[in-house]
């Protein structure tokens, strides 16, 4: 049971609402752990180095053999987020706060910074009010992660990343949506 399935299955609809304002809405197999229906907005100012989105999602856990079913656990995620661009070196990153999957509040701060080449590296946090003795080792979530573009090797245009996180610990505090199609990458 569950050497395969299906990762995600998703309709989405992404639209303009106005010259700087975008939504998307979706439903579907999200992620290889839920299903659900939401959306996002995301305001985007022209030629500013920030923007902020705003992301709500009713979902329940699938089962695990990663098919069409769905398990008892259901909840309510969503964060309110800035995503920024600094001048400097080419680091980005983005604050969110909100609820995350195990019902949770807190907050998550992400810092990475990318090379010319389209290499990526960063580090995140994740603080929300799981206890530290619930939560376990060092008490929240953290980590680092590499993206590495595919296309200089590939003899033809590609988007593919091949994509590394390293966590001391995971835990079910602190985390969010497996959303990999965000309006703020999109656009």
């Amino acid at each position: 049971k569950g050497a395969s399935g299906i990762d995600n299955l998703t309709l989405q609809y992404t639209m303009k609402l106005a010259p700087e304002l975008y939504a998307r809405l979706a439903g579907g197999y999200i992620e290889s752990m839920y299903a659900g229906v939401g959306g996002e907005v995301l305001y985007r100012p022209f030629g500013e180095r920030w923007a902020l989105g705003l992301d709500i999602w009713g979902v329940r856990q699938r089962s695990f053999d990663r098919l069409f079913g769905v398990r008892n656990y259901q909840t309510i995620t969503g964060n309110l987020t800035l995503y920024f661009k600094t001048p400097f070196h080419g680091y980005e990153g983005f604050v969110s706060a909100g609820r995350y999957l195990a019902k949770d509040y807190g907050g998550t701060l992400e810092l990475d910074r990318v090379f010319d080449s389209g290499i990526r590296i960063g580090a995140w946090m994740t603080l929300t009010n799981v206890s530290a003795q619930r939560f376990g080792e060092g008490s929240f979530d953290k980590g680092i992660r590499f993206v590495l573009p595919i296309e200089w090797g590939l003899p033809f245009s590609s988007q593919t990343q091949y994509q590394l996180a390293l966590r001391p610990i995971q835990r079910d505090g602190g985390q969010p949506l497996d959303n990999a199609r965000t309006l703020y990458g999109t656009t």
